[in-house]
Formats: structure tokens, sequence, C-alpha cells
């Protein structure tokens, strides 16, 4: 590595390394020393005002002395310089009430300036595998989100989102060029790492989901699915739109290779784990099952029921996300201990399960579904969340 080059890390951690010496923010030092060092050379190069850090650091707290606070923090900071073999006093330069960061006699390598310059690159280019090559390398250096640490203070939130934007943005632009080039590989390792940073974003989960089963890599394909719209459900209180749930179905498609062997075929579609309970699937399965007992329904002439169940507080109103989403696993499993094997059901959205019920009469499913609720209050009697449910028969389907 070469030699007399200040380092700066400010993307997924702040850090600075000057010939092998290292510091960084995961210390015992304060967390206004580190936020006034972030802002220094975040806006370097510009005389900020004694009256400006003072604001920064003390929004709303009452500072006998701020200024003397404020000229022991740049001390404790140069000397932090200072120990890693840096001359503090032409870097941190004080003038007429005012300090700046000013690079004197130092190389400054800062991992955002390189970020932005790749990017850059990646655009101005016509070749497909020079953009490629330089968006891969721009991806490798964001570890995550602009001053983790710091991210939340009003005058480093758009400069966040800044970055987290145009990370997203070429992240896509280039699983767009990867699935041309089918390295499969690149896509599941980028997505991974984006999906850490931005689990909102749907489509990077179906970036990934889609890469997975198109490496043959289908129980990976499957359980991601299953953690993403458990998270969009419990932590974001969303659910899966149209596009992600179709992801799922085609993968569920693309699992099976051709065999001829009918034991072996049985052996696979057996449960992994002994039965207890109902059957609790994904909706996209549960709709095809539905579809399946409605065709059922016109030969054996039974009757069965499509019961939904909704949870509310006692005003009719959603519960709080934390509250619905420990309310909502509990639900589940009693659904799952009350009804028989035969029985399925799923989660229909962020607060309703929905139920399949063989039954003789209406008056039978709304036992089952009255015994549902008394055992949730039994097993957890402390719960406030309400239970209401409908019940109405399916249509046969010719």
């Amino acid at each position: 590595m070469e030699s007399n080059i200040l380092r700066i890390n400010m993307l997924g951690e702040f850090s600075l390394t000057y010939n092998d010496n290292v510091v960084d923010d995961n210390g015992s030092r304060s967390k206004k020393l580190w936020m006034l060092l972030e802002y220094l050379l975040v806006f370097r190069g510009r005389e900020v005002t004694q009256n400006e850090i003072i604001d920064l650091l003390w929004p709303d707290e009452d500072v006998t002395n701020p200024a003397n606070t404020l000229k022991v923090l740049i001390h404790r900071i140069r000397q932090m310089l200072d120990q890693i073999g840096l001359d503090s006093k032409r870097l941190i330069v004080s003038r007429r009430g005012t300090y700046s960061w000013q690079n004197d006699g130092v190389k400054l390598v800062v991992d955002t300036d390189l970020f932005e310059d790749l990017c850059r690159k990646a655009e101005a280019v016509d070749d497909p595998e020079d953009r490629l090559n330089y968006l891969l390398r721009a991806i490798s250096l964001y570890k995550g989100d602009f001053l983790p640490k710091t991210a939340y203070e009003v005058w480093a939130v758009p400069i966040c989102t800044y970055y987290h934007g145009i990370y997203i943005k070429i992240v896509k632009d280039a699983v767009v060029l990867l699935k041309e080039r089918k390295r499969l590989d690149d896509i599941i390792r980028i997505c991974r790492n984006a999906v850490q940073i931005d689990p909102y974003d749907e489509a990077l989960h179906i970036n990934l989901i889609e890469a997975l089963a198109d490496s043959g890599r289908y129980r990976e394909a499957l359980s991601h699915y299953e953690s993403a719209t458990k998270m969009f459900y419990s932590q974001f209180g969303i659910t899966p739109s149209p596009e992600f749930m179709a992801v799922y179905k085609q993968v569920i498609k693309m699992t099976n290779d051709v065999e001829t062997d009918l034991t072996i075929i049985k052996a696979s579609l057996q449960e992994m784990q002994e039965a207890r309970g109902a059957f609790h699937c994904e909706y996209e399965i549960f709709k095809e099952i539905y579809q399946l007992e409605a065709r059922a329904q016109m030969r054996s002439g039974q009757t069965i029921f499509l019961c939904l169940l909704t949870v509310t507080d006692a005003n009719g109103e959603r519960l709080k996300q934390k509250t619905l989403t420990s309310t909502m696993d509990k639900l589940m499993n009693t659904i799952g201990c009350a009804l028989r094997h035969g029985d399925v059901y799923t989660r229909f959205s962020i607060s309703q399960f929905l139920v399949l019920l063989p039954c003789v009469t209406l008056e039978n499913g709304e036992m089952v579904m009255e015994r549902i609720i008394r055992r949730f209050h039994h097993d957890y009697p402390r719960s406030t969340a309400i239970v209401h449910y409908s019940v109405q028969p399916i249509e046969p389907k010719a």
C-alpha cells in the first residue's frame, strides 16, 4: 500500500488509516468527538464557524461554556491524529473563530469520492463490459450506508440518502448486465449484500430469488422468499406484491428435475418433519388448493367453507406494529394446533389468516372459529387483541 496517504472510509463505517495506523469510531472516545471530526472531513476546505459547530454538537443542550468544551474536543482530535503520525496542526486549522480541515501536506483518499468517481465513469462509457466493471468496483466500495453511527443527524440524513440512492441504482444496473452474461453467482453476491443494506426494496429480493433458482439452489430461493415475506409482514407491516408472489410460484414450478423412479418421487413429497396440526402454506399455494377443492366439490358434494380471521384492537382498529407481529405469531400457533391435520390455512394479510374448512354445516364452521378464538385467549390471557371471523361456503367450480 502506498505510504503517506490518509485513507478515509465513510461508507459502512468511519475510519482513518495512515501508514497502517488505524483509528475508528468503535473505541471509547465520545460520540461528539467523532461527529465533529466527520463534519470537518465531509465539509473539508470550508471554514466552519464556532457557532455552527456548537449548534451541531449541542442543539438542545444547555452547556455552561460551549466554546471552551469545543476547544477541548479539537485538542483531543489533534492528539488522536498525532498518535497515528499526522501533523494535526497543518490539517485542522483554527482561524478567526472558525475551524477547517485543510489537507495541508497529506494526500487524502476518501471512499465516497472514489465511489462517486466510479459511478460517473460507469455512466460515461459506452462499452457494456467497461460499464459493468466500473459498477462492480463501485458496489464493492459500498460497505454500508454513509456514516452509520451519525446517519440520523439532521446534517447527515440528506447525504446518506444521496449515496444510498446511488448505490441501489447501480446494483440494479449491474444486475441487468450480469443477467445478460449469466453471471448468477455475482448477482447472488451483490444482491445478498444489497438486501442487508436495504431490506425494503422488493426488486432486490426478487433478483436474488431468481438468481438462486436459476442456479438450481431452489431450497435457498424458497427459504429467502419465506424469510423476506415474514420480514415484510412483521417489521414493515406490508404484504408482498403480486410480482413477488409470482416469483415464488415460478420457483415452485422449477423445483423438480425429471425423475422416473416413483419411490423417489414419493419420498420427496413426504413432509420433512412429523406433521402436527393443520397444514400451513404460502398464499399462492393456498389459492391452488382452494381451486382444487372447488373442483372436487362438484363430484363429492361435500361443503367446504372459507374462513377469515382478522385481528384488531378493542376499537376495531389495527394494532400497533410490534403488538401485531407478536399477536399474529401467537394466533398462527393457535390455528395450527386447534385445527385438524387435513385443514389448510395461510397468512392473507398483515392482520388476517384464511382457513379452508370441510364442514357439514355453516354452524359447524362457526363453532370451529369460536373454538380457535377461545383457545387463543386461554393460551394468551394477557393479549388485548380481538379476533373476528367470517365464514362462507366456497362456490363449486365446474
